[in-house]
């Protein structure tokens, strides 16, 4: 587990990913994912720099891991990404989630220190159900680059 926020970490999430796409596809069930990477923001610079942004990423991801379904899994893939596993959930479900998942966090004020305003933290968000005959992990891949094309835009 990550340490920082409880969350499962980047290895754990992934082999618990493949064992989840294979028993949801045995049962003929969709499953989906969500990648949260946390967006660019023009005071993200000096947020990052001063470490802020660290120690806002526990809260963060503890406020992740409570707000999914039992059944759905929460990881921390990297500094600023998290990912989400659905399952029995279409595309647009996972979407809705993540979706979700951003609009209350946003709503939370992180210390910026000392004279300075709180800062709120917002996503950018992809989603990706699993195809027939393709693995979760591409699925995965699939809902992160649609993080990176969103963030381009």
């Amino acid at each position: 587990m990550d340490a920082a926020t409880g969350l499962f970490t980047r290895d754990l999430f992934a082999a618990h990913l493949s064992r989840l796409s294979r028993a949801l596809d045995a049962r003929q069930r969709p499953l989906s994912v969500a990648v949260l990477r946390i967006g660019e923001r023009p005071e993200g610079v000096r947020l990052r720099q001063e470490g802020w942004l660290d120690r806002a990423i526990p809260q963060i991801g503890s406020m992740i891991g409570r707000l999914v379904r039992a059944e759905d899994t929460a990881a921390r893939l990297a500094t600023d990404v998290f990912a989400l596993a659905l399952p029995g959930a279409h595309e647009a479900a996972a979407k809705i989630a993540a979706e979700r998942i951003a609009a209350v966090i946003a709503c939370t004020a992180f210390d910026a220190g000392e004279n300075q305003t709180p800062f709120t933290v917002g996503f950018d968000i992809g989603a990706a159900e699993v195809a027939p005959g393709e693995s979760a992990a591409q699925a995965l891949e699939r809902a992160a680059a649609r993080v990176m094309t969103r963030r381009a835009s």
